[in-house]
């Protein structure tokens, strides 16, 4: 697994491969299956919220043929971000997975004001050249679709690993895009639970991660489990809201997210996990709610900010 080698996430024992992608503890007996390719080191009652999501939209299309025929019919360059995302949405369920991530990009462009996407492109930035020396392994936290990933692949030469609690969305955003890289061993994929992460104490050299920290519910867990196996450094890069803006940090508690999205609250939680935070931060610029679709009536997004606010990205860098 490029460099790296996974543990039981039951009981830390040694694992064996079954031959099917999957693996099979030595120890406690717990078996791992792979879902398309991919190892699912998580134990077998946790779902895959990703799959889910996307079988929900699945069936709403199913149930509105005239909005996903209107949405198809559509020229790109005529839709909103909104419904964007929502024709990018319909093509991944049609197995049209590259065009599905070019017009996701498209649609992240029209959410997100040029400042906005300059500050977020400049953190980026700084990570990759901070990687551009290390040998690796590097693994990434709540990869997703791949953002950072994507940029890595292409300037930095260490061993990489994404990473993401759905199998799903690294299969149909990442194996589908990256079949060379996977065969030659550069990138590997790994299903797990970043607030329980199949590695030894202080195996895994650098972590990343590209606003993974803010989609997990309940942070502070992931926090010290990422404090526990990384051996190096920990650059995680975050979105901010100032402190005083009561509205938006109450939103993201709503959403199982509290003092995510306040440096002085995030940083606070990393040091009581035994980090040492050094932040690189950006510029603060003016944010808008994203718009809702107007073909997708009332989908959006993303749920915060939840009303027009300040904010700014930093990379925090950890020890």
């Amino acid at each position: 697994m490029s460099g790296l080698h996974p543990v039981c996430p039951v009981c830390r024992g040694e694992l064996a491969p079954t031959g099917e992608g999957g693996f099979s503890c030595t120890a406690c007996g717990a078996d791992f299956p792979s879902a398309r390719g991919i190892p699912c080191l998580f134990p077998p009652e946790t779902g895959d919220f990703w799959a889910e999501s996307q079988r929900a939209l699945e069936e709403f299309f199913g149930e509105n043929p005239a909005l996903s025929k209107a949405l198809e019919a559509a020229p790109p360059e005529t839709l909103n971000g909104a419904d964007l995302s929502a024709k990018a949405s319909l093509l991944r369920i049609q197995g049209r997975f590259r065009e599905a991530v070019e017009v996701h990009e498209a649609s992240w462009a029209r959410c997100y004001p040029q400042e906005y996407r300059d500050s977020f492109q400049a953190q980026m930035d700084f990570i990759t050249e901070s990687l551009k020396s290390a040998v690796g392994p590097v693994l990434d936290i709540a990869s997703g679709r791949g953002t950072l990933i994507s940029q890595l692949l292409s300037q930095v030469e260490a061993p990489l690993i994404a990473s993401d609690l759905s199998p799903t969305v690294l299969a149909d955003y990442q194996a589908s895009r990256w079949g060379e890289h996977l065969q030659s061993g550069r990138l590997g994929l790994m299903a797990f639970d970043a607030k329980n992460i199949p590695f030894e104490d202080g195996a895994v050299p650098v972590i990343t991660t590209c606003l993974g920290l803010q989609n997990i519910p309940g942070p502070e867990a992931a926090l010290r489990e990422l404090r526990r196996v990384c051996g190096g450094t920990l650059y995680a890069m975050c979105m901010f809201f100032p402190e005083e803006d009561g509205v938006n940090h109450r939103a993201a508690a709503k959403v199982g997210l509290p003092g995510a999205f306040s440096l002085e609250q995030l940083r606070g939680m990393m040091e009581r996990c035994g980090w040492q935070v050094r932040p690189e931060a950006g510029p603060w610029f003016q944010i808008q709610p994203t718009p809702e679709g107007e073909i997708a009536a009332g989908m959006r997004v993303d749920a915060l900010p939840a009303r027009e606010t300040r904010c700014r990205f930093a990379t925090l860098v950890c020890q």
